[in-house]
């Protein structure tokens, strides 16, 4: 997956959002013993005996009784009009704010049960039942947090069977199996009849490919309980062995077929396998029964939106596109995905027998519901082995986003995964996928920002030991990217001093089910302490200078926009050159360079501005209107080849909506004899509405004269002879092609 920012939900966070308290007046609380026999009872599978329990709750007089059963039998829309008058009859109860506040997890609003549950916390901050809850709340976002408040609640009250049950799990996704085992026999030694905590238990060893019989078990406390393959799929899905976890989920289903959220997640992962109609049927499975969270219904509108887009196939692919922009993405996306395809094959020593499949969304909110179910995701691609979701360049403002770097990132993930039989530790696949970005050009991939540099120079970068964490359950804001950066960089270490047959063998390696300390130490011969020395030596090598001078950096380009602003080119020139000296563009922030060429063309020195664009390019600068200066400067010093390779970047960068871009493009490359190169270029013009559609039709002519193409040529003719009958210099062509065609 390749990402932005994520940010991290805190429990300081949800506690500023909510309003204090007014000043309640005590009733009384009501009797909590009744209600969890019947859940208990549904837990264990009997549930003709918890059906007539919940009934018999429901004809309690005490309203949150009364919620409660109907929240038992399914009547959802009773039990909410029973909680608020219960809050109304046991006004300031932690308790009942607490179920109020799951019940509406339970249905989809996520932001009502904050709200109430955080109400409940400041009435009784160590309530263990209200810690619990909302770290359940957190658990779903991965927030770190949500350990520290289960702990709490474990702690707290030492009997409390969901809170081990909750730590087991947490731990189990933050790829500490140890820890999670632990918690789980801590559930069994509470209630030895705890199916999560068996599940928990079969889970760890299903993902170890060991037998279990902790299934079976379950199946003989309880021969429905589905949801405990359920949260084996989940684990399965954490570690992208989606055709495992669709087998799982079709497993609790069949258990239990009144289990919506299995329904909603085999729906999602079959989606995500390229496998929709299923996927549609299980997701209005879940609908149809009343299930509308928001990932199913997500996932439903966004399949009645394929009808908008258009497939492309090939041999060894297919490109998926948004009919508004299909015909000037196609080519482009044709040509990278046939380039990766050969150089992971050959390098990788890996033939997918399926084609790659990628699917290109020009809304990026489609782009994480298709990926996720749910909108707000801040990667820009996602892989699922064959097949890749990413989004496309109009999905994001020009120069922010590099479509074809993202495109090599997750095509590396689908060989690697199925090198490795989807048993890859985040961080290894991660670290590949960043390391190919700049394999396929230099200038593609991401170079370290100031909180990256912060970070080398302060020593913040994990162990390799635990590196996956900091994909999973990052402790900061910040570390998701940190831990990205860092796994690319060990990943080029690794190349570097042992070649790319060292890749491949921890490849081979994963595939055999080794852990990553079992990989380094038997492929690169060294510990994990002395593997993790080299790579911070390696790291600060590259960037170390950099993270030293960091705040000369930013004070000199500072300085330097201050400059600009008075027209003070020679001071503004000065300043620049200060945030650059000594340093390789790969270690700069792309906009000294970007500054100091703006003071040079202030002061008319053309030759010195061109030559700091260039190095922009070369430190990933991906500002469109400052890579055409750099094309138009690089044409007037007479290197037509230059200027072509100035605007083939903005090809990976903003393509859409930019008729000027191709034509220019392809007439650069027809002029360079490169016709090959010109005619995506051309058939883009084409396709972007060019104001002048006869010229467009006739730069496609002259494309397919020069590769040998007449018929195509003398048709694309026509084409611009019927918008322009009098179009000389198409008729003077088609006349050429005429002659030619009747001496043959």
């Amino acid at each position: 997956m390749r990402v932005s920012l994520i940010g991290i939900v805190t429990l300081g966070a949800l506690l500023a959002q909510a309003p204090a308290p007014k000043t309640v007046k005590k009733i009384g609380k009501y009797d909590h013993t009744k209600a969890p026999r019947c859940w208990s009872l549904q837990r264990a599978g009997s549930l003709m005996e918890a059906t007539g329990c919940f009934v018999a709750l429901m004809g309690e007089k005490d309203p949150a009784l009364k919620a409660e059963g109907a929240w038992g039998t399914g009547k959802y829309e009773e039990a909410m009009s029973e909680f608020e008058l219960a809050l109304k009859v046991h006004e300031g109860d932690p308790a009942v704010l607490i179920r109020f506040g799951e019940l509406f997890a339970a249905r989809f609003n996520r932001g009502e049960a904050v709200k109430l549950i955080t109400q409940a916390m400041k009435l009784d901050e160590g309530n263990p039942q209200g810690m619990l809850a909302m770290a359940k709340l957190l658990s779903k976002g991965f927030d770190p947090k949500a350990a520290e408040l289960a702990k709490a609640a474990a702690e707290a009250d030492p009997g409390l069977l969901e809170a081990r049950e909750l730590l087991a799990q947490l731990a189990l996704e933050n790829t500490e199996p140890v820890k999670a085992g632990e918690e789980a026999r801590k559930a069994l030694a509470i209630n030895p009849k705890s199916l999560n905590a068996m599940a928990t238990l079969g889970t760890i060893e299903l993902l170890q490919n060991q037998p279990t019989d902790q299934f079976d078990k379950i199946l003989a406390i309880n021969p429905s309980y589905g949801e405990a393959w359920y949260w084996a799929g989940h684990h399965f899905v954490l570690n992208r062995r989606y055709e495992e976890a669709i087998a799982l989920y079709k497993k609790a289903v069949a258990l239990s077929p009144s289990l919506w959220e299995a329904h909603e997640q085999l729906g999602i992962n079959l989606m995500r396998t390229g496998k929709a109609d299923d996927a549609r049927r299980e997701l209005e499975t879940a609908y149809n029964a009343g299930y509308h969270s928001n990932e199913v219904v997500n996932s439903l509108r966004l399949m009645d939106s394929y009808k908008d887009f258009v497939s492309y196939k090939f041999e060894g692919g297919e490109v998926r596109l948004n009919k508004k922009e299909a015909a000037i993405l196609a080519p482009y996306f044709e040509e990278e995905v046939r380039k990766a395809r050969a150089s992971y094959e050959a390098k990788y020593k890996t033939h997918l027998e399926v084609p790659l499949e990628v699917e290109v969304y020009p809304n990026h909110e489609d782009f994480a519901v298709r990926t996720m179910g749910m909108p707000g995701l801040g990667a820009t691609g996602v892989s699922f082995g064959p097949v890749v979701a990413m989004d496309s360049p109009s999905a994001r403002k020009p120069g922010e986003y590099h479509w074809a770097s993202t495109l090599w990132h997750e095509l590396s993930h689908s060989y690697i995964l199925v090198a490795t039989k989807f048993l890859t530790p985040r961080w290894f696949t991660e670290g590949v996928s960043v390391h190919e970005e700049t394999m396929a050009s230099p200038e593609w991939g991401d170079p370290p920002d100031p909180s990256t540099l912060m970070a080398l120079r302060d020593k913040k970068f994990l162990p390799i030991s635990n590196l996956d964490q900091g994909f999973i359950r990052p402790k900061e804001p910040m570390q998701i990217q940190l831990s990205y950066f860092q796994a690319g960089q060990t990943i080029d270490w690794i190349v570097q001093t042992y070649g790319q047959d060292a890749i491949n063998r921890m490849v081979k390696a994963f595939a055999k089910r080794k852990t990553t300390v079992e990989a380094i130490t038997e492929e690169l011969k060294l510990t994990p302490e002395e593997f993790d020395t080299k790579v911070n030596a390696f790291m600060n090598e590259r960037y170390g200078k950099a993270a030293e001078s960091l705040k000369i950096m930013r004070d000199s380009i500072a300085a330097s926009a201050k400059a600009l602003e008075k027209k003070d080119f020679e001071a503004a020139a000065v300043e620049g050159t200060k945030a650059i000296a000594g340093l390789p563009p790969g270690a700069v922030l792309a906009y000294a360079y970007e500054a100091v060429a703006k003071a040079y063309l202030g002061s008319g020195k053309k030759n010195e501005a061109r030559e700091q664009l260039r190095l922009y390019a070369k430190a990933s600068g991906r500002n469109p209107e400052t890579l055409k200066i750099l094309a138009k400067l690089e044409e007037e010093n007479g290197d037509k080849a230059m200027a072509a390779a100035a605007l083939q970047r903005l090809i990976y960068i903003s393509p859409v909506g930019d008729e000027d871009l191709h034509r220019k493009l392809g007439e650069y490359y027809l002029e360079l004899k490169q016709p090959q190169r010109a005619l995506p270029a051309f058939q883009a013009q084409l396709a972007s509405k060019p104001v002048d559609p006869a010229g467009a039709y006739y730069n496609l002519a002259k494309t397919f004269v020069a590769l040998s193409r007449p018929k195509e040529a003398q048709e694309a003719l026509f084409q611009s002879l019927e918008v322009a009958p009098g179009f000389k210099p198409a008729q003077k062509l088609l006349l050429e092609l005429e002659n030619h065609s009747s001496k043959d």
